[in-house]
């Protein structure tokens, strides 16, 4: 620490952030396909407990994924080294490491750095896991602790956040996506990202009031610009943000057609639900989205697999669902996915 108190390893990691933003283009300032969408401190170098076991790590979510080589030139210039097609080493005392979007690995590092800052006994732990085996081994022994500590301390925070702001909402809406697992499990399965939510499209104009203070942000083409309503077909996303918004990245509102009583898949209108049967309820009031549905978008778009991270959902969710969803899951994929590698697991 210097005489005022202030870290210089943090200032120097807070100066890189800002570099990396300024060097590879920040995706938030918008209009542009590319850039910086998230970037934060973590590893077990960023505990203080854990300072001396590793170096410090900055974890960047960069668009596109993987980068394009004018990407890495910038790293290059910004003096970063490449070690694998992921990872940076930095003179300056730091690894940087390019998030898998499609792993869910930011979010459990998250979980875990969150444990081992404020959990002496899990820090003891990993030290003693990271000494005898390194840095995967110890973080895969922590992993059930890390998902429980994110359990308490984070759970269904967000989703409870969100649904104390949406009943003036004058239309129907259900929590999605990995939340909605959750609530349909009855427990958190993994930490999460962001928080989806579906909504009406006609009721979208209703949002700024619902939502002061937040940023929204509509994703239009691959990239970001402010919203304004009405944000018509194809375009279905808006992101809001809160610095209250804890757990998560944002709200990730979308945009859906709910007419006539009746919930319709976006990709392929032909495949829909009574809204009665797509709207589940928790046993709190959390309203969500039916799992045969969210699968079914879990299942990935036509020419590209599965997530790793949906797979593993698929694999927790499959075997509760009942028979009435199995049968309509697998309807919707022969129908969209023919030869779909999970059709074999729901006959």
């Amino acid at each position: 620490m210097d005489p005022e108190g202030i870290d210089p390893g943090r200032m120097n990691h807070d100066r890189a952030m800002q570099d990396l933003r300024t060097h590879l283009s920040d995706f938030m300032s918008g209009h542009r396909p590319d850039g910086v969408f998230h970037v934060q401190t973590g590893g077990p170098g960023s505990v203080p407990a854990l300072a001396d076991l590793d170096t410090p790590e900055l974890h960047l979510d960069l668009l596109p994924d993987p980068p394009t080589q004018e990407q890495r030139a910038a790293l290059s210039r910004l003096g970063y080294q490449p070690r694998s097609e992921r990872t940076w080493t930095h003179p300056g005392g730091w690894r940087l490491i390019i998030s898998d979007h499609d792993s869910g690995w930011r979010a459990e590092q998250a979980a875990l750095r969150d444990l081992l800052r404020h959990d002496p006994q899990a820090a003891r732990t990993y030290r003693a896991a990271f000494t005898a085996a390194g840095r995967d081994h110890a973080d895969h022994a922590l992993r059930p602790a890390a998902l429980a500590h994110h359990a308490r301390t984070v759970g269904l925070t967000p989703a409870r956040q969100v649904a104390r702001l949406l009943p003036p909402l004058d239309a129907p809406w259900m929590i999605a996506a990995g939340y909605a697992l959750d609530l349909h499990l009855g427990m958190t399965a993994r930490p999460h990202d962001d928080l989806d939510v579906i909504l009406p499209r006609e009721a979208q104009a209703q949002l700024p009031r619902l939502l002061p203070g937040w940023r929204l942000d509509a994703s239009i083409h691959g990239t970001y610009q402010p919203y304004t309503a009405p944000l018509d077909p194809p375009h279905f996303q808006i992101h809001a943000r809160h610095p209250d918004l804890t757990g998560v990245l944002m709200l990730d509102l979308m945009l859906s057609d709910l007419s006539g009583g009746t919930w319709h898949y976006r990709r392929d209108p032909r495949l829909t639900l009574p809204l009665e049967r797509a709207r589940c309820v928790s046993p709190e009031g959390l309203p969500y989205l039916a799992p045969e549905a969210v699968l079914l978008f879990k299942a990935g778009a036509a020419g590209r697999d599965p997530r790793s991270k949906d797979e593993q959902d698929y694999q927790r969710v499959q075997p509760t669902l009942t028979a009435q969803a199995r049968a309509w899951l697998r309807g919707a994929l022969t129908l969209t996915r023919p030869g779909h590698p999970w059709l074999t697991g729901l006959e």
